[in-house]
This record gives C-alpha cells, structure tokens and sequence, in this order.
C-alpha cells in the first residue's frame, strides 16, 4: 500500500457517517464505467439504475420513430400550432 493510500485510509477514518456517506455517493459517481451499457451492480443507487435502464433502453425505443424524424422540427411545428407568429 502506498503512502497515499495509507494517508487517505487515515483520513477517511475520521470522517462522520453524514460526510463518510457523501465521500461514497462522490465516489460512485466518480468511478462510472466508460462505456454506460457495462454491467454495474446499482443496487444502492436507484437514480443511476434507472439512468442505466435509460440508456439500455435508447435504441429500442428509437425504433418507434420514423426514419426521417426530426424532433426539432416536431418541436418548432408543434410551438407554431399552439402559439402561431407571436411577435
């Protein structure tokens, strides 16, 4: 074990449970995988389970949508029907 290493063990024991419990949740969040469809056990942190899901999910449900989709364009069609030339 480096020197480090030991200094942030020393450092990390004196921490409350509060700060101790910030310190873990920093570093699940730093420690994500590169690449977000990896395998990762989430099973403490229901915000980055479901994120996973989310990101799972992005090509299947991009199948729904026409080739030709462009949700700019739905979006500035869908302002200029509910709103028409305001201004």
């Amino acid at each position: 074990m480096s020197g480090l290493q030991k200094e942030a063990i020393q450092m990390i024991s004196t921490l409350s449970d509060d700060n101790l419990n910030y310190l873990i949740d920093f570093m699940k969040r730093f420690m994500l995988p590169k690449n977000p469809t990896e395998k990762m056990d989430f099973s403490a942190d229901v915000k980055a389970q479901a994120f996973y899901e989310m990101e799972q999910n992005k090509a299947t449900l991009s199948s729904y949508f026409p080739l030709d989709f462009n949700p700019k364009e739905e979006y500035m069609e869908a302002m200029e029907e509910k709103y028409g030339n305001i201004g």
